[in-house]
């Protein structure tokens, strides 16, 4: 594998001139799937290293990376390298294989200026996400995931997405494994959750397919989609088991949030950061709640793992409606549905105007579906 760094990074690696190796030959498939260019760059105002494959333009970061780390930056690197890949869902002796066919790391200068700008056009984007950088993780889990979905145009003009076409060229990569495809090169488990609203006397829950390893940032997002919530209020998670702390997953973006925290009596986690194969199988109560003021509590339940190649969100099937959103918790929702049932009171049509806008839309599944496309990224336009 050669890793083709600015002179900055050469520099802070202590690189001699007679080491490296020669940046030319990396630009064709399949050798150009075996090359990185790397830069040592300022991401929020802390250093980091940032990776991008040369064919796919595909991002990784190490981030805050202490001295001891430089002195073993080529273990580092494909660490780097399998954890990002195995957080896209890819498959593990997939990613053995392409680790070992590309051989043992050796550094280059960069290969010119194409490449050169296409990294600094990516360093960009990365800035951009700087929401999914974890200030206390080495190997940043999830930007790859944001920023491998940024659109990016092709020398011949194409337009396509860094983590589709990586997935691509790993399926061409290893034909010789009979992997031809970019989901074939996919292996994850999907978590089958069933989220039901508690609430006595009601029955409304949402079943869904989840890749193990989206954050409890994205499940967030998922709830609010296959509940249609309008997301305008605070939320968070709760996980308990048997003889540990609770934790507290929380919104930790939001100054708010911080306000009534108990740091104390639990283990507070960053929902951005925390996966939910870190949390979801070893906890016997998982619960979201959302708005601090209605408090809507969601019971999580893992009912099943699914072995699949689609590393996207599903929704399955569900029942009942939830309520309007600011209807004011479970006592306004019962005086919501006293009005609503006698067309004689005098509440009534004032009340059946203002819930047009806060209940849940009717949408099929298929809309749903296309919805929850979103929930991996912030961003507009990206492959899932």
């Amino acid at each position: 594998m050669l890793i083709q760094c600015t002179k900055s990074l050469i520099e802070k690696l202590g690189i001699q001139k007679n080491e490296l190796k020669s940046p030319e030959g990396f630009e064709q498939f399949p050798a150009s799937l075996k090359a990185w260019h790397a830069n040592l760059v300022n991401l929020n105002r802390r250093k980091a290293i940032v990776l991008m494959n040369n064919e796919t333009r595909y991002p990784i970061v190490i981030y805050r990376p202490k001295p001891k780390d430089f002195s073993r930056i080529r273990e580092l690197i494909v660490e780097a390298i399998r954890t990002a890949l195995r957080m896209e869902g890819v498959r593990k002796d997939i990613i053995d294989a392409y680790i070992a066919d590309t051989g043992e790391i050796e550094f280059s200068k960069t290969a010119g200026k194409s490449l050169v700008a296409k990294m600094n056009n990516n360093i960009n984007d990365i800035a951009y996400l700087w929401e999914y950088l974890d200030e206390n993780t080495l190997i940043q889990r999830y930007i790859s995931i944001a920023a491998g979905r940024f659109i990016q145009t092709s020398p011949n003009g194409e337009d396509y997405y860094p983590a589709q076409k990586f997935l691509e060229y790993l399926g061409l990569y290893s034909e010789q494994n009979q992997v031809t495809s970019s989901d074939a090169v996919r292996g994850l488990n999907l978590y089958q959750l069933k989220i039901q609203i508690v609430m006595e006397g009601y029955d409304i829950w949402r079943r869904v397919l989840v890749p193990s390893t989206y954050s409890f940032r994205h499940l967030h997002k998922i709830i609010q989609t296959i509940f249609d919530w309008q997301n305008y209020h605070l939320h968070m998670f709760e996980a308990k088991k048997t003889g540990a702390k609770y934790k507290q997953i929380v919104m930790d973006d939001d100054p708010e949030s911080l306000d009534w925290l108990d740091f104390d009596r639990y283990d507070l986690l960053q929902e951005r950061f925390v996966s939910l194969e870190d949390i979801l199988p070893d906890h016997e109560e998982v619960t979201y709640e959302y708005d601090f003021g209605d408090s809507w509590e969601h019971k999580i339940i893992l009912e099943k793992v699914v072995k699949s190649n689609s590393f996207k969100a599903t929704f399955i099937e569900g029942e009942g409606e939830r309520p309007p959103e600011d209807v004011g918790g479970t006592w306004g929702y019962h005086e919501y549905k006293r009005i609503m049932a006698d067309p004689d009171d005098p509440e009534y049509e004032s009340m059946k105007i203002w819930s047009e806008s806060q209940k849940e839309r009717d949408m099929s599944k298929e809309q749903i579906n296309d919805r929850l496309r979103r929930a991996i990224s912030s961003y507009e336009y990206y492959y899932n």
